[in-house]
């Protein structure tokens, strides 16, 4: 039920994310796991968005955030629970968050 109710927020919010972060270009490139797990989750998702328009996806393409999203997370620590609460990553903490996407994988 939780999933259901952060699906039914949190979609919404990434258009909203995606009309605003689209012309803010990837700004994000030295972002780290430790910068990313110390943001909230709005900042999560801008940050996230702001990688996908340097590869020529659309802010607006769902699945592709969604995917990026959760690789993201997976590199970093943050699948679920505690982890991704604690605002701490637990694994790549230095390293760059874009270094885990495999962009040929995510591009449609």
């Amino acid at each position: 039920m939780k999933s259901r109710v952060m699906a039914a927020v949190f979609v919404p919010a990434v258009f909203v994310l995606g009309a605003t972060v689209a012309g803010c270009g990837g700004a994000t490139t030295g972002t780290t796991c430790d910068d990313f797990a110390a943001q909230d989750d709005t900042t999560r998702g801008e940050t996230v968005l702001s990688l996908l328009e340097p590869h020529g996806i659309s802010p607006r393409d769902l699945e592709s955030y969604r995917v990026v999203f959760g690789k993201v997370n997976e590199y970093c620590g943050l699948r679920s629970g505690p982890a991704r609460e604690s605002g701490e990553a637990t694994q790549n903490n230095t390293q760059p968050i874009d270094a885990t996407i495999d962009w040929d994988s995510v591009m449609h």
